[in-house]
C-alpha cells in the first residue's frame, strides 16, 4: 500500500498500532501477575479451578489485515487471535488520525456479531449496525 500521508519522522499506521499492541500485552501480562493472589484469596471451589479465565487476554495477538491510509487519516482493520477465542473471529476497526509527529487512535468499532459484519439480515440492513456491518457501541448507547 502507498503512503500517502507522511510527516517527518512519522511511524505508519501499522507501526503505530504494532507499538500499541504490544505495550498493552505488556501491561496485560504484569496486571495478570497481580491478579493470580486475588483470584486465590477471593475465588472458592469450583470457580478456583477457572481462575485463569478472569485474567486478562495477554496473549491474545491482534493482527492487522489492511490498512488504508490518506491525508492525516487512517482506517486499520485488525483480527483478534487468542488461544481462549477457539473458533472465534473478532475483528476492530481503528479510526486514526495524524497529529504531529504521531498517530492517535480516535474511534475503535467492532465487527457487528449479528450479521458477521456483513450488514445485512436476511433481505434487509442489520438492525444492530445500521447496514454498516461495524458496531461502536458508544455511538450506538446514545
Amino acid at each position: 500500500m502507498a503512503q500517502l500521508f507522511s510527516l517527518g519522522c512519522m511511524s505508519n499506521p501499522q507501526q503505530f498500532l504494532e507499538s500499541f499492541f504490544r505495550e498493552k500485552l505488556a501491561i496485560y501480562a504484569d496486571a495478570n501477575v497481580r491478579l493470580v493472589p486475588v483470584f486465590a484469596r477471593y475465588f472458592g471451589e469450583p470457580l478456583s479451578e477457572r481462575a485463569r479465565d478472569f485474567l486478562l487476554l495477554d496473549r491474545m495477538r491482534e493482527v492487522i489485515d489492511d490498512v488504508a491510509e490518506s491525508a492525516g487519516s487512517a482506517l486499520v482493520i485488525t483480527s483478534i487471535q487468542s488461544e481462549r477465542l477457539v473458533g472465534t473471529s473478532i475483528r476492530a476497526r481503528y479510526h486514526l488520525a495524524a497529529t504531529g509527529e504521531n498517530w492517535k487512535i480516535t474511534r475503535v468499532d467492532r465487527e457487528c456479531i449479528h450479521c458477521r459484519g456483513t450488514g445485512q439480515s436476511g433481505q434487509v440492513p442489520c438492525q444492530h449496525c445500521g447496514g454498516e456491518g461495524w458496531y461502536d457501541g458508544r455511538k450506538n448507547a446514545a
